[in-house]
């Protein structure tokens, strides 16, 4: 094989497509796949039992581009997470870009993200930011990163080999702007149920030293629109503080029991124990924490603030002040609550 025979086999990307009833926005994904500087190898689509006009839209792509698309049509819903698990595992590219079904990839994204790869052997997937715009792809006026609160400080912590920290503290990673090493799938797959796939793909893969590449360039068009199942929508501290108030302990225990997801998996990788390892079980203290403001004493529930603030532990494992915050106002809500309560004889 020649050397250009090599690059050219390198930079062969698999994208891997998700559908569900999207005929609305479908076909404009479809062309901005069609229409990247550096074309895909394949495309391989997995329609969730879709029950529109979808797979017409699919195979009208399929007879008409320069490469393979494969569609799979499952018989029954698996839902987003284990649909994009199928589809990953479908790939025979050395490199899968992640696609959603409503966005608008710009032209070189593709070429953009495996040029980014090519150039750092040792990581594992690249990213990028996005524009979030309306349901016409008229800009909102904001970033995708800037919903996230992927702040430049936490960009230069995430390139300063702090990526775990920060995975740990919010998801940062969209999966329509991600592209990963196939090799990868030995670690992520299969994907837990209970995850969002990009978190656990980024997570897993930077918590087994295999980092990401933020792309600091906006390479996607990330549309907003009512039927959409994660959106990119901003939300002020005033609506956080409501959903926090009505949000209940399960909310806790089902983050604790995914971040244990994560460290079976990084032991049966012989990547246990480890620096990420450590990193996630403070993680689960501090989510233990603050699952006590449900049930535990008023006093222990104030103490146990106090200690997680003094511990910086809400810095580095929440949103910081903001979600002391939110634990503060939902006891304070709770003590009137119990003030009101009839006395029980």
């Amino acid at each position: 094989m020649t050397r250009e025979d090599r690059e050219s086999a390198n930079e062969r990307v698999s994208v891997a497509l998700c559908t569900y009833n999207g005929a609305p926005y479908l076909g404009e994904q479809l062309e901005s796949i069609a229409s990247q500087s550096l074309l895909p190898y394949e495309v391989v689509v997995c329609d969730d039992n879709s029950t529109d006009a979808s797979l017409e839209i699919l195979r009208e792509f399929e007879e008409r581009v320069p490469f393979r698309v494969r569609i799979y049509r499952n018989s029954e819903k698996l839902g987003p997470t284990k649909n994009f698990e199928k589809a990953i595992g479908l790939c025979n590219g050395p490199i899968i870009a992640l696609a959603d079904q409503d966005d608008v990839w710009l032209p070189s994204k593709l070429e953009k993200l495996v040029r980014v790869l090519q150039r750092d052997t040792d990581a594992g997937y690249a990213f990028s930011n996005a524009l979030v715009v309306d349901e016409s792809l008229q800009p909102l006026g904001y970033t995708m990163w800037q919903t996230v609160s992927f702040t430049k400080r936490q960009r230069g912590a995430f390139k300063g080999g702090e990526q775990v920290e920060v995975l740990l503290k919010h998801t940062v990673v969209t999966g329509a702007t991600m592209a990963f090493r196939s090799s990868l799938r030995e670690l992520v797959l299969p994907i837990p149920e209970t995850w969002v796939h990009d978190a656990w793909i980024s997570l897993t893969a930077a918590a087994a030293g295999r980092n990401g590449i933020p792309v600091e360039e906006p390479l996607v068009l990330y549309r907003q629109h009512a039927g959409q199942a994660i959106g990119g929508r901003k939300i002020r501290l005033p609506e956080q503080l409501r959903q926090s108030i009505g949000t209940g302990a399960d909310v806790y225990a089902r983050e604790i029991a995914n971040f244990h997801q994560a460290l079976v998996r990084l032991s049966e990788h012989a990547f246990s124990p480890s620096a990420a390892s450590v990193l996630i079980e403070a993680k689960i203290g501090h989510l233990l924490a603050r699952q006590s403001l449900y049930d535990a004493p008023i006093r222990k529930r104030l103490s146990n603030v106090f200690r997680e603030m003094a511990d910086g532990r809400y810095h580095r494992f929440s949103n910081g002040w903001k979600s002391a915050i939110k634990d503060l106002s939902l006891i304070s809500v709770q003590t009137r609550r119990s003030a009101k309560e009839p006395r029980r004889k």
